[in-house]
């Protein structure tokens, strides 16, 4: 699969990520937040790499 098939994927789990982030900042669970977190640079890093290929 080519890198501009895959990047409207990466922005809608980039905006799914981040729904997910404000819910769980809501409700104060820390441990799923800091993953929820490491997998927004992970998406981020990915779309940056599918933008440069």
């Amino acid at each position: 699969m080519s890198s501009r098939h895959i990047i409207p994927a990466l922005w809608f789990r980039l905006v799914v990520l981040l729904g997910f982030i404000i819910f769980v900042g809501f409700q104060s669970m820390w441990i799923v937040l800091s993953v929820a977190v490491a997998l927004v640079g992970l998406t981020a890093w990915q779309l940056l790499r599918a933008y440069r290929s």
